[in-house]
């Protein structure tokens, strides 16, 4: 916390950040306009698009959309993503 008031620190610009522009995710304060955004893509994100990646220092960690998420800590490897089409009928 700042020594002179002040709100908590935005995970992503390091500014201030009050509560009425505060969105709480990953365990660390976000502005809602220009910094709760994904961090590759920097697709703006909301409560239902967010995905967390966790520091493992317990620091605040970062914020990802669901696709940038699934393509860097999904699973990998034959058989992931087949969808529908991968699918067999056995008809009896």
């Amino acid at each position: 916390m700042p020594q002179w008031g002040g709100g908590k620190n935005c995970g992503r610009c390091g500014k201030s950040v009050y509560s009425n522009e505060e969105i709480i995710a990953a365990g660390g304060s976000w502005h809602k306009r220009g910094c709760f955004t994904c961090k590759d893509c920097n697709k703006s994100l909301d409560s239902n698009t967010v995905a967390e990646k966790k520091s493992e220092d317990g620091g605040i960690g970062e914020i990802y959309c669901k696709s940038c998420y699934g393509r860097s800590y999904g699973p990998k490897g034959y058989g992931y993503g087949g969808g529908a089409g991968a699918l067999t009928n056995t008809g009896k």
